[in-house]
């Protein structure tokens, strides 16, 4: 390339920053960019991240009953433990873990997941009947994990849902005592 075809943008871009800067303080002063900012959706009532020091889940376990409203199938279990920094537990064919920080007052976002690599096998239902892919199943789970910004536990405790970002219930966990 020829050099007068790369000074033309920087001289282009120097043309034009004094018009952005003036125009970006008039928004501001006009009180326009708050109209124009992107609202976040409001999370659902009683909702927190999961060491927000509201009602302890810390050590709590608990085993999947949905994903974005779909049972999982009776003969596959994917459970959790909440740990003060982590997520952990069997997602159908792998033990993982998940890490996760605080973001804000209401919220929580996941940093890294980490599985084994063991093979995931097809469950039967019945003799002739449809299959369960668990690899499958656990995919979707560690996705929509990754994709979770906040919790809120039932007044009873038995039931955890978790929240996407956009504040939709997305996976659902019923409170289990098993010491395994």
């Amino acid at each position: 390339m020829c050099p007068s075809t790369l000074e033309q943008p920087s001289r282009r871009f120097f043309l034009w920053l004094p018009l952005a800067i003036v125009g970006s303080s008039l928004l501001a002063k006009s009180g326009l960019a708050e109209t124009l900012a992107p609202i976040a959706p409001a999370l659902p009532g009683g909702a927190c991240p999961l060491n927000s020091g509201g009602p302890s889940l810390l050590g709590s376990k608990w085993v999947l009953q949905s994903i974005y409203g779909n049972s999982i199938p009776a003969k596959l279990k994917i459970t959790m433990r909440v740990n003060n920094n982590s997520l952990e537990g069997f997602s159908g064919c792998n033990r993982y873990n998940a890490a996760f920080r605080r973001v804000g007052y209401t919220g929580f976002r996941m940093t890294k997941i980490n599985k084994h690599q063991k093979a995931c096998e097809v469950l039967p239902t019945y003799p002739g009947g449809p299959t369960i892919n668990v690899g499958n199943w656990e995919g979707n789970y560690l996705r929509t994990i990754r994709r979770a910004g906040s919790v809120q536990q039932d007044e009873s405790g038995r039931v955890l849902r978790f929240y996407n970002r956009s504040g939709e219930m997305s996976v659902v966990f019923r409170r289990t005592y098993d010491t395994a």
